[in-house]
């Protein structure tokens, strides 16, 4: 069974989505002066924007920001995994 290109996107959003949460919860359950907190908060936080359309009427504000860490990376593994052996 063949699944869309927008159905593998959607798995790789939700495993960063996991695994991201996963990775602040033990950041957090750790403690922030730890060798092990600074695992968990390694990552990187890609942005675009602001951008401000202004339509006369109204104006309007893009931007979107994500911070993907290990954890989110390995939850987009698994999920690529899951995804390709149900293919």
């Amino acid at each position: 069974m063949k699944h869309s290109i927008a159905f593998l996107v959607f798995l790789l959003v939700v495993g960063a989505l996991i695994g991201t949460t996963i990775g602040e919860l033990l950041g957090l359950l750790v403690g922030e002066g730890t060798r092990m907190y600074s695992f968990f908060d390694l990552g990187i936080n890609p942005s675009f924007g602001p951008t401000t359309l202004n339509l006369i009427i109204m104006s309007i504000t893009f931007g979107i920001k994500a911070k993907i860490n290990l954890c989110g990376v390995l939850g987009m593994l698994l999920c690529a995994v899951f995804a390709l052996r149900k293919l």
